[in-house]
């Protein structure tokens, strides 16, 4: 018989990491509020890395007056073509995010991560899809990992630099 433990959701400290969350996403947006709507990152240390290039798209899918929903993509984590094993196997899955800004309270947090979305404050575990007892927090935890890895690993491709300074940033 499996035990279950009561988890307490600390919404003070749900909102904080939603709150830097925003400002992550902020700092890899740049001009997003000036109608600026894509923008690619490179995890490769060069710029003349031979593909597949591992990236990181930021797009933005929806806006509205309160809201910005972008929609965050990673490629390039494909198998290795040159490699001993089966190259035309799929072994790591590229994560694909939304991510929903709330502009007026400057919050930002994920509303769905490949096919879940809609998740509880807490569940209990072990449940039918083996989420952890504090999935929703956990999930904006990852966010705000990846996104402050972005921020220290990633260059932005040169396009993304042109547009930025079209709009006079």
């Amino acid at each position: 018989m499996c035990r279950q433990r009561n988890v307490s959701v600390d919404i003070r400290g749900h909102h904080a990491l939603c709150e830097m969350n925003f400002f992550r996403m902020e700092k890899l947006m740049p001009a997003y509020k000036n109608g600026i709507s894509s923008w690619a990152y490179r995890l490769d240390h060069s710029f003349d890395s031979p593909p597949p290039m591992k990236t990181v798209r930021l797009s933005v899918v929806d806006r509205a007056p309160y809201t910005t929903t972008v929609e965050i993509t990673q490629k390039g984590l494909e198998a290795d073509k040159n490699a001993d094993y089966d190259a035309s196997a799929s072994y790591i899955a590229c994560p694909k995010l939304v991510v929903r800004l709330y502009n007026d309270v400057k919050m930002a947090e994920i509303i769905c991560w490949d096919a879940h979305r809609n998740w509880l404050p807490q569940y209990n575990y072990p449940n039918a899809k083996m989420y952890n007892p504090d999935e929703k927090l956990e999930l904006n935890r990852f966010l705000g990992d990846w996104l402050t890895f972005c921020r220290k690993q990633a260059r932005i491709s040169f396009d993304n630099c042109e547009q930025v300074l079209v709009c006079g940033k």
